[in-house]
């Protein structure tokens, strides 16, 4: 079961990445995340799937996310998309990444949030 679909726990935005995850009770009624849920995106895209963003002095994740597509929450389909797989390492200035465009991005969350788990 998803948190959205879990009355008394908050609804979270479409985008965030904690969306993947499963949600749990234990004996205690407390709720918990099913942390190990990936998603695997294609290295392999045709060019007209994704445009380029060159990283600038001081960017973050959740910087270059607003930055391409105007929330900080969708930092984790950039880092995904790039076979990031420390997103506490931040990527050095210059850095070209591949970003999905946005209808590409919603094609994604869409399908995540179709999932039966």
């Amino acid at each position: 079961m998803k948190q959205n679909q879990i009355e008394i726990l908050p609804n979270l935005k479409t985008e965030n990445l904690e969306n993947i995850f499963n949600v749990y009770q234990n004996k205690d009624s407390k709720y918990f995340y099913n942390i190990l849920q990936t998603v695997e995106l294609p290295d392999n895209l045709p060019k007209g799937y994704y445009n380029t963003y060159t990283v600038k002095p001081q960017d973050t994740w959740p910087t270059i996310s607003y930055e391409v597509y105007n929330t900080p929450n969708l930092w984790w389909v950039i880092a995904g998309a790039n076979n990031i797989i420390n997103p506490i390492k931040l990527p050095p200035t210059g850095t070209v990444l591949k970003v999905y465009k946005p209808e590409v991005v919603a094609a994604i969350l869409e399908q995540i949030t179709s999932q039966d788990n």
